[in-house]
């Protein structure tokens, strides 16, 4: 019998938030021995090609993701998109989304000079690598001027919703994001649902609306879920017919917790979840 294959469905790189560039990822993937490997950047694909170069060259394979941020009644979701193609209609819907992501990002940095602060856009941007940019490269920015100890230390001081510099920015209606990913082929899934504070039956009732407006998986599988968090989730997606997804939501150093091919307890995330998710394509 051939042993047990394991996946990661949620990491990040450089092209978002974090801190290892696209094929580096791919590298660490193959040595911790995983068959397959999704790159789930925030509001961006621009890290596909890298990586996707680099699994041909590791023998893994690189599965098409990306985490798009929405808007609902209670805030905000993170909505996982995978197995797109990659196209003129999803380049456009993913380019209005980081141009919202870009004002959001002057106005913070305008609110952090007018609280005393001197910030730069040059400076933010520096900490990005080139990729991407968002709160965490302005934390990195703020530690580096002495103005926090850490990254979480900014975010509480600073940079999360309630705090001097925050900053609403505008997201997708769950719809609208669901068809984004359908209309190109994709499958829509809810990242780490118990992110949302909701009950469970309050869960179970959103999931339920989502589903009948395209939502097609939950993340049963993550760093942050326990095991009676993951037995709910995995009846969660049965009861509703969705693909029960898993992954680490691995970041690297700005968000040392979560180990890539691991999700909560340390468990290991069989191909089987990426064999469910093909299923619903």
């Amino acid at each position: 019998m051939p042993p047990e294959q394991f996946v990661d469905l949620h990491a990040h790189t450089t092209a978002s938030d974090g801190s290892l560039r696209p094929a580096e990822l791919v590298r660490k993937a193959a040595a911790e021995g995983l068959a397959a490997l999704a790159v789930t950047d925030h509001d961006t694909i621009d890290g596909l090609a890298e990586a996707r170069d680099e699994a041909r060259k590791a023998g893994i394979e690189l599965v098409n993701g990306m985490e798009l941020s929405v808007k609902w009644d209670e805030g905000t979701f993170h909505l996982l998109g995978y197995l797109f193609e990659e196209g003129p209609g999803l380049a456009e819907g993913l380019a209005k989304l980081q141009a919202l992501r870009h004002d959001r990002n002057l106005r913070m940095i305008a609110k952090l000079n007018e609280i005393g602060i001197p910030m730069t856009w040059a400076e933010v941007a520096a900490e990005s690598g080139g990729g991407q940019v968002g709160r965490p490269h302005m934390a990195k920015a703020l530690v580096k001027r002495g103005h926090a100890a850490s990254i979480h230390d900014a975010f509480e001081k600073l940079l999360r919703r309630g705090r001097p510099a925050y900053v609403i920015v505008d997201r997708l209606e769950p719809s609208d994001a669901f068809a984004l990913v359908r209309n190109a082929g994709g499958v829509p899934v809810v990242a780490h649902p118990y992110q949302l504070r909701l009950k469970e039956e309050e869960l179970e009732a959103r999931v339920a609306a989502w589903e009948r407006e395209g939502l097609g998986g939950i993340e049963v599988q993550h760093s942050s879920h326990d095991a009676a968090r993951q037995s709910f989730l995995e009846g969660l997606a049965r009861r509703h017919g969705l693909a029960a997804t898993g992954g680490s939501d691995f970041h690297g150093d700005t968000k040392p917790d979560a180990c890539l091919g691991h999700a909560g307890g340390g468990a290991r995330i069989p191909l089987a979840r990426l064999d469910d998710l093909k299923r619903r394509k």
